[in-house]
C-alpha cells in the first residue's frame, strides 16, 4: 500500500527536490492523477437512499455526489429502475400536466448535481429512493500517524490505543500493526471511538493477537494496491516534462505510467470477470418473438 506520506517521499527522492515548495506541487499533481484515474473506474461507487414525500418530485443528494450511475425506487418489494432524462427540455415536455404515482420513470439531474428529479411525482410517503453514484475523490493531505501502541486480538475487528490520539477522520485510512509483533497486513478502518482510544475494522485482524504493538495509519488514494504508484509516474512525468525539463527521466516515467495505466483498464476496466462472448458465441434470437410495443425507449 502507498499512503500519501510514503507517495510523497518518493516523489522528493525521485524528482531530486526535497523542498517543501516542490512536495506542495507534487502532491498536487499527484492528486490531480488520482482524479484523473479514478473517475474513469469504479473504486469510488457509493449509494445514497432518502424517502419519498407525497407530492415533492426533487430531493437533495449528498455532497460527494460527482456523477449519478443510476436512480431506483423501491414500492413494496419490487425495485423500479428509472431512465436518465436526457435533457432540460426533455424534462419539461414531461412535467407539461402535473401527474403523481408511485412508480418511478425517469429521474433529472439539477442544480449542478446537488438535487434529483423524480417523475412522475412520487403520489405516496415512505417509499425508498435509492441513488448510486460515483464520489469526489477527497485529496490525499494526511500524513502517516504512528504515535503510540495498538492492542490487536486475533479473530476480532476492535482495536485499542494507547498513548495515541485518535480523529474521527481516521475511518477509512488503513492500519499495519508493524512485524514482528503484528502480521503486517494493512486493514481498513470503518470507525473510530475518539474518546475511547478505540477503532473498528471492516473485517476482523487475522493476525496473532498483539499487546502494545507499533503501527502506521496511512491516508491511501482510491485505488487497487497494486496500480497506486500510478498517480507517482504521472506526478514525475509532468514534473521532468514541464517543471524541470528532462526528456529522458519525462519518457522513464510516462512509460512507467502507460504500462501501468494499460494493465489497470485490462484488470478493473469492467465490472464483468466472466469470459468474453463473441458473435459466434452469442445465441440466436427470434425477432418475431417480440411485440414491437412492448419496449419503447
Amino acid at each position: 500500500m502507498r499512503s500519501y506520506t510514503s507517495l510523497t517521499n518518493d516523489y522528493g527522492i525521485l524528482s531530486l527536490n526535497n523542498s517543501a515548495a516542490n512536495i506542495t506541487q507534487g502532491t498536487r499533481l499527484i492528486n490531480d492523477a488520482i482524479r484523473v484515474i479514478v473517475n474513469k473506474f469504479y473504486f469510488n461507487e457509493s449509494s445514497f437512499t432518502t424517502t419519498t414525500v407525497a407530492g415533492q418530485q426533487f430531493y437533495n443528494l449528498p455532497p460527494q455526489c460527482r456523477k449519478i450511475i443510476n436512480v431506483t425506487g423501491t414500492i413494496g418489494t419490487v425495485v423500479w429502475v428509472t431512465k436518465d432524462c436526457p435533457d432540460r427540455n426533455y424534462w419539461d415536455v414531461l412535467n407539461t400536466i402535473p401527474f403523481t404515482q408511485d412508480f418511478p420513470m425517469f429521474h433529472f439531474i439539477w442544480n449542478q448535481n446537488t438535487q434529483v428529479g423524480i417523475w412522475p411525482t412520487p403520489a405516496s410517503n415512505g417509499n425508498t429512493i435509492t441513488v448510486n453514484y460515483q464520489k469526489r475523490n477527497i485529496d490525499l493531505s494526511q500524513a502517516d500517524y504512528t504515535t503510540g501502541t495498538v492492542t490487536a486480538t486475533n479473530a476480532s475487528s476492535t482495536l485499542t490505543f494507547a498513548g495515541s490520539t485518535l480523529v474521527g477522520n481516521m475511518a477509512n485510512r488503513w492500519i499495519q500493526i508493524s512485524a514482528p509483533q503484528g502480521d503486517n497486513q494493512w486493514y481498513q478502518i470503518l470507525s473510530v471511538n475518539v474518546g475511547a482510544s478505540t477503532a473498528v475494522l471492516y473485517g476482523n485482524y487475522t493476525g496473532t493477537t498483539v499487546s502494545g504493538a507499533s503501527f502506521t495509519i496511512g491516508e491511501m488514494p482510491v485505488l487497487p494496491e497494486d496500480y497506486q504508484d500510478l498517480p507517482l509516474y504521472r506526478a514525475l512525468e509532468v514534473y521532468f516534462t514541464s517543471i524541470v525539463p528532462n526528456v529522458n527521466q519525462a519518457k522513464l516515467y510516462q512509460g512507467l505510467y502507460e504500462r501501468g495505466y494499460e494493465q489497470l483498464n485490462a484488470d478493473y476496466g469492467s465490472k464483468v470477470t466472466s469470459v468474453v462472448l463473441t458473435s459466434e458465441d452469442a445465441p440466436l434470437i427470434n425477432p418475431n418473438l417480440f411485440q414491437n410495443n412492448v419496449y419503447q425507449a
